[in-house]
């Protein structure tokens, strides 16, 4: 822990990462998982391993040249200004658009199963305001704050995963493997935008009180995740078949009604899984908040890092509520991850690393 002094701990950089990767994601992924892949789509996390992995190598390589600097001062310094803000701004507006979505999504699943009579804005807002409130106190609170919610969140997912893994037929996976050639690779594809968060690192890592680390902190959060959604995606196809999957919006959601156990503690599961989206969106909504307010801040050359949190709280809920229904704004949630997510994984850091190895900027 590191106590008012804008400092994080390893630990707390992988805790960071696996709130930011646990994000509404999770939900669609079975859906995507079999569609490429058939009853093998469980099998699409643990290939996306692999390609997280150098989605992570791509943005470590690029911040271990410039251990205390974040992306505003790597940019800075390596290209012209104008270019670096050009950059730097596309950065900062492709995360708002990525939390403004990922409110959206959260705000239409809360107003369909939890509170039917309660606007979505409202759900949005409340859930915004208290998000901002948090990360004004700086990226220590934050991280403490994570500290203490990914143990909320990890006990109800083990609870009902626990439950769920003893209640299924694992038969509905046969036969194995059957997967055509042509699919593997968009299917995979596809999948590693569950690790689209990595990009937070290029911000966070001159934040870090030891940054050598964060490759470590990445690579346990991506195996976490790659193993936790492909269990997920099992879950889903042997409770409820790939076909049932297809159909549905939320599998994960309908997996865990389809499960319940009448008259019991675990009659309702799927509100243990709300409630760990419910933390989950929270702290996903104030990482980015946090980050795109630290971007403005390093941007201004402003001591303080909290300047931009209010004023960013009206565009995310602007972004958020520009899709009419449902059906659009899952539309473009998917359109918006696969055109744009990997910008900031892949081209932009090894274009970077390229112009800093010209510049002979080592490690």
């Amino acid at each position: 822990m590191f106590s008012h002094n804008g400092k994080i701990s390893t630990r707390q950089l992988m805790i960071l990462l696996i709130l930011q990767m646990f994000n509404m994601n999770i939900l669609i992924m079975p859906r995507i998982g079999v569609g490429y892949w058939g009853k093998s789509g469980f099998l699409t996390p643990l290939a996306a391993i692999i390609l997280g992995e150098i989605y992570l190598l791509c943005v470590t390589s690029l911040t271990r040249r410039f251990p205390k600097s974040t992306f505003v001062e790597i940019t800075t310094q390596l290209l012209p200004k104008w270019i670096a803000y050009v950059v730097i701004i596309l950065l900062a507006v492709k995360l708002t658009v990525s939390v403004g979505l990922e409110l959206r999504m959260f705000g239409e699943l809360i107003s369909q199963i939890m509170l039917q009579k309660t606007p979505t804005v409202v759900i949005m807002i409340v859930l915004t305001v208290s998000a901002a409130y948090l990360v004004k106190s700086g990226i220590e609170a934050t991280a403490r704050m994570g500290e203490i919610v990914i143990f909320f969140m990890g006990v109800p997912l083990i609870i009902a995963l626990g439950i769920t893994i003893f209640r299924v037929n694992y038969e509905e996976v046969l036969p194995f493997l059957s997967i055509e050639l042509s699919n593997v690779a968009v299917g995979t594809g596809l999948t590693s935008c569950l690790f689209v968060p990595i990009e937070i690192l290029l911000m966070l890592n001159g934040l870090m009180d030891k940054p050598q680390m964060s490759r470590k902190a990445g690579t346990a959060a991506i195996i976490s995740i790659g193993v936790l959604q492909a269990l997920i995606t099992l879950l889903c196809i042997t409770q409820n078949g790939s076909n049932e999957i297809l159909r549905q919006l939320w599998p994960v959601i309908i997996l865990m009604k389809s499960v319940g156990m009448n008259n019991t503690v675990a009659e309702n599961q799927e509100i243990l899984m709300l409630i760990i989206w419910i933390f989950s969106a929270y702290m996903y909504v104030g990482i980015g908040i946090y980050i795109i307010s630290l971007i403005g801040s390093r941007t201004c050359k402003f001591k303080r890092e909290n300047v931009f949190v209010l004023p960013i709280i009206p565009i995310i809920l602007l972004v958020a509520l520009y899709p009419h229904n449902l059906g659009i704004v899952y539309r473009y949630y998917l359109r918006f991850e696969y055109y744009f997510g990997l910008w900031f994984l892949v081209p932009i850091p090894l274009f970077l690393l390229l112009v800093a190895k010209i510049r002979r900027i080592k490690e």
